[in-house]
């Protein structure tokens, strides 16, 4: 069960969406700090899913159930996605009128709870979260035949894999940035902030896509 949860926590970690590129984005524009609030955000998100799992198979289930959940969730997030994603092309570019130093824009408590719901936000309005998190339950978990304490294993076995594995890209954005311009830097961030927002199209695309379908 632990062996699993880790294993299934590094696949997750290595995937290539917007959540990686936020942490990346704060890692390299803000610093490790900025970095690790995001995944902070992303992993609590991730433990009110685990909650669910232990508690609320059923709502879960249900949420998914309701009608048109498909598409006002792909609009939520899409939204948000892109949203975000253009907020990043904008700092970034404000970056370059103000400064032409590679100097970190001080932060604090207010600045790093930014970047914490930024991360939540992100996590838990996706669409592909929620569907990821009931695949695990409806695949993994209760097939199984787990109670509590083998769950709590596996998930607590993934949790830690990726609360590692987030940190770990949290520190290499860190000391990336230290090898870039502020050009580079602006460019980065930009290119992140397009990314994201792409995802974000794709989402709102889909959800029109699947709502013509319904």
């Amino acid at each position: 069960m632990l062996l699993q949860g880790i294993l299934l926590g590094i696949s997750l970690s290595f995937l290539v969406g917007p959540l990686m590129f936020a942490i990346v984005e704060a890692g390299i524009g803000q610093g490790f700090r900025a970095g690790v609030s995001v995944a902070a955000g992303i992993w609590a998100s991730d433990v009110l899913y685990v909650l669910l799992a232990f508690y609320g198979i059923g709502a879960m289930e249900a949420l998914v159930a309701l009608p048109h959940f498909r598409t006002w969730a792909g609009l939520a997030g899409g939204l948000m996605l892109a949203g975000f994603g253009l907020g990043s092309i904008l700092k970034a570019r404000s970056a370059g009128r103000l400064s032409e130093s590679l100097t970190e824009i001080p932060s604090n408590h207010k600045t790093y709870l930014w970047w914490w719901l930024r991360g939540f936000l992100l996590n838990t309005v996706n669409p592909g979260t929620v569907f990821f998190w009931l695949g695990i339950i409806t695949a993994v978990v209760v097939p199984s035949g787990w109670g509590h304490r083998e769950m709590l294993i596996f998930f607590g076995g993934m949790l830690a894999t990726l609360v590692v594995t987030d940190t770990l890209k949290a520190w290499a954005a860190k000391k990336l940035r230290r090898f870039l311009t502020p050009k580079h830097t602006r460019q980065i961030q930009r290119g992140i902030g397009l990314l994201m927002v792409v995802f974000g199209v794709v989402l709102l695309v889909k959800a029109f896509v699947d709502e013509r379908h319904f």
